[in-house]
């Protein structure tokens, strides 16, 4: 997925829907966004053409009916965006990233446990 093209917040929420109830015709994914975007069912078909434009989704056709689903799987994309992400805001750096977001966010105790037993996980024999 080294190519995927970049999503949009509004192409995320899409996304997310679709990674829950794909396949689904438009209706069904419009449902399901409209109560947060009050969206009407077309403007969804336009937002899921443009990402079959761009690869990010499939169309297939049941019954008559055209079905979307993702190209893409959810970490295959979250992979791809928080890679774009260091890489564009700290230099393909993960260690100012942490610093940054712990000193401008606070951490509840869990997330520190999280991190702590995230980074000794990472750790292999032999490093300093």
């Amino acid at each position: 997925m080294s190519k995927a093209p970049q999503l949009s917040d509004t192409e995320w929420e899409l996304m997310k829907v679709l990674w829950e109830c794909a396949p689904a015709p438009v209706n069904e994914i419009a449902s399901k966004v409209a109560p947060a975007r009050q969206w009407h069912p077309k403007t969804v078909r336009t937002m899921l053409m443009r990402l079959f434009k761009k690869g990010m989704v499939k169309q297939s056709v049941q019954d008559n009916v055209y079905h979307y689903s993702p190209a893409y799987t959810r970490e295959e994309c979250t992979t791809y965006a928080a890679e774009s992400f260091v890489q564009r805001v700290f230099d393909g750096s993960l260690a100012p990233m942490v610093a940054h977001f712990t000193k401008t966010r606070r951490l509840s105790a869990e997330d520190k446990k999280a991190l702590e037993r995230l980074l000794s996980d990472t750790d292999q024999p032999g490093e300093d």
